[in-house]
């Protein structure tokens, strides 16, 4: 299963996730600019709405500081951290999961409760976290789920910040997909968990999923727990359709090349908004699933089409962003106004997977800090 954090509200950002500082960022920002915007205090108060990210994934939100600390402590080698796991430049899905077999092995066995907290204090108001399945290993899953939701309780207490769990299936790993259906069911109505999912990993980035995990999904949706599936990034338009279609997804990760298929985009996501999109901007570019292009980024034609989308950040470890850095990145670079990404935080509070109170509660936080551009 994996861990990832899908649904997160919060007051505001305040420090980079991974504790960086994105000092090597290239600042003007041309239409193939492919550094992110640095942070800064001026972004909180440019886009001074809270924020709701509904794509990140807490095995790729770990501090570089804990990854050290975890090297020390299990006196494994130390490698240099930028050149190893943060993307650069473009190139495909799979180079980028590749970091992951640098981080996991170092956060294997870990208290998660550690680093959520940490995590969660460099997010928005409301954020989807999931968790990646992993079954080997000292800890088990339950004991990772119930290390997360104390870590998110820590996190609320310290922060102000709600966060909740979706338990993520792994491409290649199909004999754990029934493992993580049996725990998202016995923990859907507590440790925060509220939904599943299923994602790629570097030796199986493609999107061909297996029929176990299809069925999966099928289980899932017939007892009624919440889905969501990374498609339409390493694979096709072919892909958001079979997930929407056979694994009755609610929402897509990422799902940019439905736009390879103009009428089934129109369909799906322009005539009809049943479906939620959950881009990821820089790390659309990063995979090699967008090309870099600012201008052209499909999210432009979302927002010009009132498609239902919002915007996270995937994997803050592998791509040194914040919040509002992507904010900024969307802002200045592909176009979208101040008024637009605060649609996006209403979008995702409204397709978040939290129970009805607490979306209630940040959709109303969110009306009244709509914007006047």
């Amino acid at each position: 299963m994996g861990a990832s954090v899908s649904n997160l509200f919060a007051g505001g950002e305040m420090t980079q996730s991974t504790g960086q500082t994105n000092g090597a960022a290239i600042h003007e920002g041309s239409a193939t600019d492919k550094s992110m915007p640095p942070f800064s205090e001026k972004l909180t108060k440019k886009f001074p709405f809270p924020k709701v990210e509904l794509h990140l994934h807490l095995d790729g939100s770990v501090r570089f500081t804990t990854l050290w600390d975890m090297c020390n402590k299990k006196d494994m080698p130390v490698p240099d951290v930028h050149d190893a796991i943060i993307s650069t430049k473009p190139g495909n899905l799979s180079q980028v999961l590749e970091a992951f077999k640098i981080i996991l092995p170092r956060i294997a066995g870990d208290v998660t409760a550690r680093y959520a907290p940490h995590f969660l204090a460099n997010t928005g108001p409301g954020i989807d976290y999931e968790h990646t399945y992993h079954k080997d290993g000292p800890v088990t899953a339950e004991d990772v789920v119930q290390a997360v939701y104390r870590g998110f309780e820590r996190g609320k207490k310290d922060f102000g910040i709600e966060a909740r769990s979706i338990l993520c299936c792994i491409r290649g790993h199909d004999l754990w997909n029934d493992d993580v259906l049996a725990l998202v069911s016995k923990h859907r109505h507590d440790l925060g968990v509220v939904g599943i999912d299923i994602a790629g990993c570097a030796d199986g980035a493609d999107e061909k999923y297996e029929p176990s995990a299809i069925r999966v999904f099928k289980e899932a949706a017939a007892m009624g727990i919440h889905r969501t599936v990374h498609s339409g990034e390493a694979g096709t338009d072919k892909e958001v359709i079979m997930a929407i279609e056979e694994m009755h997804a609610e929402r897509i990760g990422h799902g940019y090349r439905i736009m390879r298929d103009e009428s089934e985009y129109v369909k799906r996501f322009v005539q009809n908004h049943d479906h939620h999109l959950e881009a990821c901007p820089y790390s659309s570019v990063m995979t090699g699933s967008v090309p870099l292009n600012w201008p052209t980024h499909p999210i432009k034609r979302w927002a010009a089409d009132g498609v239902n989308f919002s915007i996270s950040r995937d994997d803050p470890t592998c791509f040194d962003n914040s919040l509002c850095s992507e904010l900024e990145l969307v802002n200045s670079r592909i176009g979208l106004s101040v008024h637009q990404l605060w649609q996006c935080q209403l979008n995702g509070a409204r397709a978040a997977f939290c129970d009805d109170e607490l979306k209630k509660n940040i959709v109303d936080q969110i009306l009244k800090s709509e914007p006047s551009n």
